[in-house]
């Protein structure tokens, strides 16, 4: 968990130098760009094999970032150097709070058993809106373990709506529930 408050660190620098250069939403395009890059398996190998020189990974990671801002490239190139590669997802989802933050805007995850379509989404987008007053981001992932219906997570709070968790409920509101006995039964026991 060492890695939270370094990602949370390296983006905010990166933000503040964003907002200065006014590049904060082109900024996370590429971020997030070159974030797709390193999450291959196969980038993620490469940079975290001890053998490989740090210039050959300083190497790769410019052909990476190759189109992005030339502060954006020297971040991934600092990354390489102080082997912490491996937080870079976690820098630009911090990145991404940051900037929905400053525009006032709250990121929604969404997980439902079944794809969403794009009206359920729109609806989505603008109940919660309405219920946080604020512009909503959503991020929908898909879960058949849910069963159906669906979990939203907002920061620290969770409105679930699954199956699985009404079933959950069910299932231990019966467990704790005692069944009345039969007048026989009762009759057995005295």
């Amino acid at each position: 968990m060492a890695k939270a408050p370094i990602a949370k660190r390296y983006a905010q620098a990166l933000f503040s130098l964003a907002e200065t250069e006014g590049k904060q939403e082109a900024w996370l395009d590429s971020l997030s760009g070159i974030a797709e890059g390193l999450a291959d398996p196969l980038a993620a190998l490469f940079f975290n094999e001890p053998r490989i020189p740090r210039a050959r990974k300083a190497e790769a990671a410019a052909q990476l970032a190759g189109g992005a801002d030339p502060l954006v490239r020297n971040f991934v190139g600092l990354l390489v150097q102080r082997r912490a590669v491996g937080s870079f997802g976690a820098v630009v989802s911090e990145y991404g709070r940051l900037l929905n933050e400053s525009l006032g805007r709250v990121q929604a995850s969404v997980t439902s058993a079944v794809p969403i379509s794009a009206e359920q989404r729109s609806t989505l987008t603008a109940s919660l809106g309405a219920m946080l007053d604020k512009e909503v981001v959503l991020d929908v992932q898909e879960d058949s373990d849910i069963i159906g219906g669906i979990v939203v997570r907002v920061g620290d709070q969770i409105i679930d709506g699954s199956v699985r968790s009404r079933l959950s409920g069910l299932r231990q509101g019966l467990e704790r529930q005692s069944l009345p006995r039969t007048a026989r039964e009762t009759e057995e026991r005295a």
